[in-house]
């Protein structure tokens, strides 16, 4: 966990008086034509900074000495360049090492970049002897507000020290960082920096749970994370571990699981946020894929393919984390459920095989094309369980489709049938400035997921090779009516780095999109209990006539104006006042399933007899999952394509 012990604040005193062990201050360069004017003496001052903004006011003589030193390695401000300085009894600097970090032209200026660079230049003074102590001045900028420029300096620190729980030297020896910022220091800032600490901390507990050894995790090991988060009494859990159960109402997962039953039973994990007041004005649902180790089943991955397949539950990592931020923040709008149907997808003799067909929740039958493509089969079924808790939007995150990764490289790979929802996730990440790409799903999309078998509906690839990331999409979409309005994050391609350890992305992007909205909702009344989605809603197959489907299955719903997509809390706004109040969480998870039905006696006797094992608190299960069907490459710029791609 990086900077657990670290303790941050902020201060707005002048950067060189901060007494700590090492000092970062940002710096730009000038975008005038520096061409007219002829290099001099290298130590003078004037010439060594035609081409550095400072953003703060330094004491002559320092700047004397960084002049000489600057012109020496020829530091110019430019983005990712650094440049240190020691204390010494001539410049009076307080700290004892000085970093200048180069951000380039300030209008082009990114909020990763900010991140990034202060991450490297804690990590430039880690090797410092006793170095326990670092303070970062905060830059201004037009692309980089204040509150963005604190977030964006707490997770580069806590990037900058985090080491795996498996670390054999865990503990980081960096015990304070103060954020040095020229405004006053007011409690909005420090609920700025609060709330900062939360999705730096959440994005390091993604990677403590991706990063932890395969031998290692189980279905048990997101079970007990999960466990620990609901301590907090505004978070309830249950946990469904009968297998019974998850076959007779998930047998889609179930399918997934069937390869290990016998050694990681599968588990279906549910989470829900309510605020103090009880009374919260949206309802969101956001599910995690949550496939524990993926071998790729009886069509096996290629061992390059295989090593980082421990990484196939970061879906459920990031839900899980945005639950623990959600308990630390407490916003009082909006209530969350949370979803992980947790299964590794091993090899047995009881293992799925292809040319199967199996049911799913909602009661479409789905035909086995590929064993690796597994992800959608949890996911599909995890949807339809958090439709039944009727939330007003279903996010799903999962590190679903090699196709993702061709299609937009080390990138979130954002869709979904509505695009306010799209547009206002995305908002969210670039704030963080976490890397989004859209994509649009389209009707050409669930057409290629058609089975052409008479007894089934869907098939688990696509019926062509192109759009596989989509089609996945739809896949995963079709586990809700058409009128849910649905957000769905592949990021197959970024959520491991090039030497295979978690970066713990979309974390940060699925917490401050709840937060957004939150905060949109603050001044406005209830959102309908269904809403319906936006005009460019993909159509999805309906099942075949064979089927028979629980009338339960079936979300009511209430259309509403359509809102266009703007920024994210004037969205939510405009959404809210168009509101009614949410019904309450629902009180029971109907059994259903389209296998051959039953008597409704019988079927609920057996649904009284197979209980959830509920944990911590008694809940109203809330249900939902996000899988991850794909076969990252390691380096996916060289990594040549597999023979089967996972995204079909």
């Amino acid at each position: 966990m990086g900077s657990a012990k670290t303790r941050f604040s902020l201060s707005s005193e002048r950067p060189t008086s901060a007494a700590v062990d090492g000092l970062i201050i940002p710096v730009f360069k000038k975008t005038e034509d520096k061409t007219s004017k002829p290099k001099t003496d290298k130590k003078n001052e004037s010439d060594a900074f035609a081409s550095i903004v400072w953003p703060f006011a330094l004491d002559k003589a320092l700047l004397a000495e960084i002049a000489a030193i600057a012109a020496e390695e020829k530091f110019d401000g430019s983005k990712g360049k650094l440049l240190s300085v020691r204390q010494s009894k001539a410049n009076q600097l307080k700290a004892r090492r000085l970093i200048l970090v180069g951000l380039g032209d300030p209008a082009k200026l990114l909020p990763r970049h900010w991140e990034n660079n202060v991450q490297k230049a804690v990590s430039s003074l880690l090797g410092l002897k006793d170095f326990h102590s670092v303070a970062v001045a905060l830059p201004t900028a037009e692309k980089l507000d204040l509150t963005a420029a604190i977030a964006l300096a707490v997770d580069g620190v806590f990037q900058s020290t985090y080491k795996s729980l498996e670390a054999k030297d865990p503990v980081s020896n960096l015990q304070k960082a103060v954020l040095l910022t020229s405004d006053k220091v007011s409690a909005p800032l420090q609920a700025a920096l609060k709330q900062a600490e939360s999705l730096a901390s959440a994005r390091s507990l993604v990677k403590d749970l991706v990063n932890h050894p395969s031998n290692l995790k189980k279905t048990t090991t997101l079970v007990n994370q999960a466990k620990a988060i609901a301590k907090h009494p505004q978070i309830s859990i249950t946990v469904q571990d009968k297998t019974a159960w998850i076959e007779k109402n998930m047998p889609c997962f179930y399918t997934v699981a069937l390869g290990s039953v016998a050694t990681d039973p599968p588990k279906f994990i549910q989470l829900r946020y309510q605020p103090k007041t009880g009374k919260a004005k949206k309802h969101i649902a956001i599910v995690g894929k949550s496939v524990i180790f993926d071998t790729g089943g009886y069509q096996v991955k290629p061992g390059d393919f295989m090593v980082t397949m421990k990484g196939d539950m970061t879906g459920g990592a990031v839900v899980l984390a945005a639950m623990q931020a959600l308990s630390e923040l407490q916003p009082q709008n909006i209530e969350v459920s949370a979803y992980l149907a947790a299964t590794p997808n091993k090899i047995d003799s009881d293992a799925m095989i292809p040319d199967s067909i199996v049911n799913t929740t909602c009661g479409k039958k789905v035909e086995i094309r590929h064993t690796d493509a597994e992800g959608r089969l949890t996911l599909i079924d995890a949807v339809t369980k958090a439709v039944e808790n009727k939330p007003q939007e279903i996010i799903t995150i999962a590190t679903l489709t090699g196709s993702a990764s061709a299609a937009v490289g080390y990138t979130i790979a954002l869709m979904g049938n509505d695009e306010a929802l799209r547009e206002r996730v995305a908002a969210a990440g670039r704030l963080h400035g976490e890397p989004i790409q859209t994509l649009d799903v389209v009707e050409e999309d669930y057409e290629n997921i058609k089975s052409k078998l008479d007894g089934a509906d869907l098939i688990n690839t696509s019926q062509r090779k192109h759009r596989g990331a989509q089609s996945a999409a739809a896949f995963v979409m079709s586990g809700a009516p058409e009128s849910m309005p649905m957000a769905h994050l592949d990021i197959a391609g970024a959520d491991m780095t090039p030497d295979e350890k978690a970066t713990g992305i979309s974390a940060k992007t699925i917490i401050q999109y709840l937060l957004n909205e939150d905060a949109g909702l603050s001044n406005a009344k209830s959102v309908p209990a269904t809403a319906s989605a936006s005009s460019n809603a993909s159509r999805r197959p309906a099942p075949k006539a064979a089927v028979k489907t629980t009338a339960k299955t079936k979300a009511k719903t209430k259309p509403v104006a359509k809102v266009k997509p703007v920024a994210p809390k004037t969205t939510a706004k405009a959404t809210a006042k168009k509101a009614a109040q949410p019904p309450k969480f629902a009180a029971k998870t109907a059994s259903k399933t389209s296998q051959a039905p039953k008597a409704k006696k019988a079927t609920r006797a057996k649904a009284t007899a197979v209980q959830a094992t509920t944990v911590t608190k008694k809940v109203k299960p809330a249900v939902k999952n996000a899988p991850k069907d794909r076969q990252p490459p390691k380096n996916p710029a060289k990594a040549k394509p597999p023979a089967k791609p996972k995204g079909k």
